[in-house]
């Protein structure tokens, strides 16, 4: 009798502990820093909802806490992309990435998360966007829920709800202008100007690699690498195990992107590049780097490359590069100068021995071929 007892008060006290442990998890998982903000757009609901979630990887474009956005992934509902990477303006506050987890186009409901950019102690962050038919035009209501944890979270819980809700009501006064008048509001106008001030000194930062190799091939042959078959540009690159067109795109212009894998694991490291400009009739290209993993000290902000292809003779062709870079932090581009230039150089004599072999040019083959361009 005494051991059922004893069995029984056991079996008791783990039922009631299990039920206090689910309830902490329970309680460790929702928000503790919710903000909101709201206000009337004099405006149909049609016109608020094509620039909040139709153009929502544009936020750029009028928010005056982000200086530039760049969308990515696949599309979903109206907008193209599920993914935005976003230029935070705020000093002290990390870019950010953000990810769509629901797009209602029916009942106006737009909900997102931000996947990357969060502070350590900030576990997930996520904001709510609804609209509303009113008889003054259309009401815009904006959420933010987070859950700020350990001790930092519970130091830093009233800043962080008062900091965000002051975000929402900024992008809900500069959302409501752009889209009542087609102009920007003021703040993202004196915005624009801090950052060009800004981007105009640091790109005196910027430094540079030059490297030029002659090819015995055709200019119009050197191009078709470098140019027309900008996405196969592992045909050429020993480093580049593996590239492809990014989502939506198949065709070299301005604006097309590529994803260049550097390791074998196409997860771990990896550029996305972009073309910025585009001129066939003069065989030159500009490729800016606008998404990266793998590379940390690349400041991807101020990182492009110069392309030209010069005909010497008809079979003979110049191409030169010239890669523009920026390092965080900024000391270490002296000291990565050296490899920048080595591996640019690599990249030349890649496209030389394919341009007058046709072979691939492998990181496997170029242990083979490299003794040609001692």
């Amino acid at each position: 009798m005494k051991n059922t007892v004893k069995n029984g008060v056991i079996l008791l006290l783990i039922v009631v502990h299990s039920t206090f442990a689910r309830a902490e998890v329970i309680k460790e998982k929702e928000p503790n820093v919710i903000a909101t903000a709201e206000t009337i757009i004099n405006a149909p609901i049609k016109d608020v909802w094509s620039i909040l979630a139709e153009d929502w990887a544009g936020i750029g474009k009028w928010s005056s806490g982000v200086s530039h956005s760049q969308g990515f992934g696949q599309p979903i509902g109206g907008s193209d992309y599920t993914i935005r990477a976003c230029e935070i303006t705020a000093a002290g506050f990390d870019d950010t990435k953000e990810q769509i987890l629901e797009y209602d186009d029916q009942n106006y409901l737009l909900k997102y998360e931000l996947a990357d950019g969060l502070p350590g102690f900030v576990k997930d962050a996520i904001n709510i966007w609804t609209l509303e038919e009113t008889a003054n035009g259309t009401l815009i209501k904006g959420k933010t829920t987070m859950r700020a944890t350990g001790i930092m979270g519970v130091m830093m819980k009233g800043i962080m709800k008062g900091a965000t809700r002051k975000a929402l009501e900024s992008m809900t006064r500069e959302l409501k202008h752009y889209v009542e008048t087609g102009e920007l509001h003021p703040d993202k106008l004196a915005s624009n100007k801090k950052v060009a001030k800004k981007e105009a000194k640091m790109r005196k930062k910027v430094a540079f690699v030059d490297v030029q190799q002659e090819i015995d091939a055709p200019a119009e042959r050197v191009w078709e690498i470098i140019g027309t078959n900008f996405a196969n540009i592992a045909d050429s690159n020993p480093d580049c195990p593996y590239s492809e067109w990014a989502d939506g795109y198949h065709k070299a212009e301005v604006g097309a992107k590529r994803i260049m894998y550097m390791t074998d694991s196409r997860d771990k490291k990896y550029f996305v590049d972009e073309i910025a400009k585009y001129d066939p009739a003069n065989y030159h290209i500009t490729i800016e780097i606008t998404n990266k993993k793998g590379f940390g000290t690349l400041n991807i902000n101020y990182t492009w490359v110069n392309m030209d292809v010069e005909k010497i003779s008809e079979n003979k062709t110049l191409l030169k590069i010239r890669f523009h870079y920026l390092t965080k932090p900024k000391f270490l581009k002296g000291l990565a100068k050296g490899s920048m230039r080595k591996g640019f150089q690599k990249y030349a004599y890649g496209i030389d021995y394919h341009a007058e072999t046709g072979e691939l040019v492998t990181e496997k083959k170029w242990k083979a071929i490299k003794h040609l361009y001692k």
